[in-house]
């Protein structure tokens, strides 16, 4: 489990950081296959949200990876 806290002001931003990490393992596609994708598409929607990719990018590369996890 990862813990996450904050800081900052009121004035300032608040920023999350990590803390501690309990339990570490390594996750693979062969035991965490959901994780991964979920982990990648939030990646593909900060890319598309900043202008990086535009909406057929991304979903071209969404299908590309439902099909990866459809496999595991």
């Amino acid at each position: 489990m990862h813990t996450l806290g904050t800081k900052g002001s009121v004035r300032m931003a608040e920023q999350a950081r990590l803390l501690d990490i309990e339990n570490d393992r390594e996750i693979t596609k062969e035991t965490d296959s959901q994780f991964l994708f979920e982990y990648q598409r939030a990646v593909l929607l900060t890319l598309k949200d900043k202008g990086v990719l535009n909406e057929m990018q991304y979903r071209y590369v969404e299908e590309k990876l439902k099909k990866q996890l459809e496999q595991f």
